[in-house]
């Protein structure tokens, strides 16, 4: 049966009142669609009771906040912007596991609603999570860090508040749909999807001030360069350039194989995986990138990249990400020409700190879409 937004609105808007009756709400708005469009239904729905407040964690894109208050102001005309990114960065910085950074993250987050619940003077908040996220996390492939009531975190009693999820039910093509209907524009609804950890989980590994400074630059590339590709998600991560050459791999797939010490997430028979990186070379040739990953895929592999430029300096590595995906829980990589990728890499190796640029050639599965 298709989705249809009115009757899904008609259907949550006494669930909503009931749930949060005359109070105040807090709506805890990342940019992303799903919790801009839980935002925007909540104010339809239940008026000035509701908060939405926008927290800058330090890991949000470039000119985030501002850009996402300014396109937000007709349906959502009182976000609150609070820059808590000193706390964040200080709090996460050094961490290099992508479940611990995932959970620091949400007990950061958390502790930062329940701070503002307070001076805001309400017990009740509401946020975007969707069926994709707590489908992943009770699936054990990733910590999203919105899931809470499904793995029986009592809010009430770990941060003083009740978390009230309008949108749980639904999948990201409902939400856009649902975004429409309620008259959302274009730039959010048809947005592509940002993690609620933001940058924190495309910065692979260890996190440093550094590094996060070089994908923040590297990401603005990658989204400039392929915003009108008609992609399902497209965005840069970085991660420590160190790797070594694997001999066996490379006879394995006939082209140098390089595994990085860096690790990402993937899912392999519907189990989280948390293995390395490797890098492939050779001709851009799509089918047979799809065997080499099939071939790496059965070792400590999880994600594998296509090189599309190197140089002796610098000390970063940037992977180029982008799907297609109908409900982001499987998604197939586009076929990007090698000179469009070539010019990407030639921009974001204007930052010195850039040693490769390479390309993300693994679907989902084995890979997850984010790295971490």
């Amino acid at each position: 049966m298709s989705f249809n937004p009115s009757s899904f609105l008609d259907e949550i808007s006494p669930q909503l009142r009931e749930k949060v009756g005359n109070s105040k709400v807090l709506v805890a708005v990342s940019g992303g669609v799903d919790s801009t469009t839980a935002a925007a239904l909540a104010y339809k729905i239940l008026g000035e009771n509701v908060i939405p407040v926008m927290i800058d964690t330090g890991f949000l894109r470039e000119n985030e906040a501002v850009s996402v208050k300014e396109m937000t102001k007709e349906v959502i005309p009182n976000l609150v912007i609070e820059d808590q990114s000193e706390f964040f960065l200080s709090s996460l910085e050094g961490l290099k596991d992508a479940e611990e950074k995932r959970k620091k993250f949400r007990d950061l987050f958390y502790e930062t609603i329940s701070s503002l619940a307070r001076k805001y003077g309400t017990n009740m908040m509401i946020q975007g999570t969707i069926a994709a996220d707590w489908v992943e996390t009770q699936g054990g492939i990733k910590t999203q860090h919105n899931v809470l009531v499904q793995l029986g975190i009592n809010t009430e009693s770990t941060w003083g508040f009740t978390v009230v999820e309008p949108l749980a039910d639904l999948y990201k093509n409902e939400v856009r749909e649902l975004a429409r209907y309620l008259g959302l524009p274009p730039e959010i609804s048809e947005r592509q999807p940002f993690p609620g950890p933001g940058l924190l989980i495309r910065v692979v590994g260890e996190v440093k001030i550094e590094k996060l400074m070089v994908e923040r630059r590297a990401n603005t590339v990658v989204e400039k360069a392929l915003s009108r590709k008609g992609l399902s998600q497209y965005f840069a991560v970085v991660f420590d350039s160190d790797s070594e050459e694997d001999k066996q791999k490379s006879a394995e797939v006939g082209t140098r194989v390089r595994v990085y010490k860096a690790r990402a997430t993937g899912v392999k028979g519907d189990v989280r995986s948390y293995g390395h990186i490797a890098s492939v070379e050779g001709d851009l040739n799509y089918d047979a990138l799809r065997q080499d990953v099939s071939k790496l895929s059965k070792y400590d592999v999880t994600h594998v990249m296509y090189l599309v430029k190197q140089r002796d300096q610098g000390k970063y590595s940037v992977g180029i990400r982008a799907v297609h995906t109908e409900d982001f829980m499987t998604a197939d990589v586009p076929e990007l020409g090698l000179s469009e990728l070539f010019s990407i890499a030639e921009e974001i190796m204007k930052d010195p700190l850039v040693k490769e640029v390479l390309f993300d050639v693994t679907s989902k599965p084995p890979a997850t879409i984010e790295l971490e």
